[in-house]
């Protein structure tokens, strides 16, 4: 009878993480899916941008109503630069509720930019990161000239001065500017993964992709960098980062794993399972991937998602409800 107990609680264990397993990477999969189909919705909208031929979805009255009774679940969180001659919702043709558009000067990631990102990554769910710069940025060409600044602008272009630095060791002087916008996406890639725990840890996990972006004010283009040219680095950095947090989190609410369990018992006495104390699991441990995250498939247009993706239409979570599987 022992034997067939045993056998059954380790079926049942194999069965628990299966079912855990197969969860996880159906995750994984959705949130993959997500990020390929939004990257390709908004390289789609700049294309009708650029050709004039927009088509403004999601701004009718309906639109506005709806998004004031479900609240917003936007489909990407977008950081970019606060300059007048860069209105994000209009290049990427999106409408209300699309992205999550995070501004200012330089599209730096300082303390006030990376709360709003992880407010978007984190609350929202958003599965992807844009971080845009745009030319003739008038922030990027002070950081490169060492203009004279005054009030708290010294400290905002403190943030773009490393990749200004860079920029002026490479290449001619006249292309100095256009180098430095760009290596400044990445400089504010490599910001947030070093200032954002949160961020890190989504990315580190394949909850978020951060991709880089450069528009062109002339044009109206986007010209899309992917992903950080070290990005490995970067996510290797995290996911280690995100490991010794955890271990510390472990620490820190079960002090006396780490501690000799010293006990009067007998070597041979079996020990008492009611009387092992219990620790409450770290935070990140009982946050739960947010909701909003796969609601978020709601947002994007089925036929779009195939044509980018090349598979079946992606099910929505009402969809599936519905489904009498």
């Amino acid at each position: 009878m022992k034997q067939i107990f045993c056998v059954v609680i380790l079926t049942l264990g194999v069965g628990c993480i299966t079912a855990n397993s197969s969860a996880a990477a159906g995750s994984e999969k959705l949130t993959r899916m997500l990020q390929v189909s939004t990257l390709s919705l908004l390289k789609e909208g700049n294309v009708r941008f650029v050709e004039g031929k927009s088509i403004h979805p999601n701004q009718e009255i309906s639109r506005r109503a709806e998004l004031a009774a479900a609240g917003q679940e936007p489909s990407a969180t977008i950081l970019a630069c606060s300059d007048s001659r860069e209105p994000v919702e209009l290049i990427f043709d999106r409408g209300a509720g699309d992205l999550f558009v995070v501004r200012v000067e330089g599209n730096v990631a300082g303390l006030s930019e990376l709360a709003t990102m992880e407010y978007g990554v984190v609350h929202l769910g958003t599965p992807l990161l844009i971080v845009m710069g745009h030319s003739e940025c008038g922030a990027v060409t002070a950081a490169v000239k060492g203009a004279e600044l005054r009030g708290h602008l010294p400290s905002l272009i403190s943030l773009i001065k490393p990749a200004a630095e860079k920029a002026k060791n490479r290449g001619t002087e006249e292309e100095c500017v256009p180098r430095a916008i760009e290596l400044n996406v990445w400089q504010q890639v490599e910001n947030i993964f070093a200032k954002s725990a949160l961020i890190r840890e989504f990315a580190a996990a394949g909850k978020v992709q951060i991709v880089g972006a450069v528009y062109d004010i002339a044009t109206g283009k986007v010209q899309w960098l992917g992903q950080h040219p070290e990005i490995d680095r970067l996510l290797a950095d995290a996911k280690t980062e995100t490991k010794s947090h955890e271990e510390s989190e472990a620490r820190v609410s079960n002090p006396q794993a780490s501690e000799p369990v010293k006990s009067s018992a007998p070597a041979n006495a079996e020990a008492d399972v009611s009387q092992t104390p219990t620790h409450a699991e770290p935070a990140h441990a009982q946050a739960q991937y947010p909701s909003a995250h796969i609601e978020a498939v709601r947002a994007v247009k089925t036929e779009e998602a195939e044509a980018a993706l090349g598979h079946a239409p992606i099910q929505t979570a009402a969809a599936h409800k519905a489904s009498p599987h």
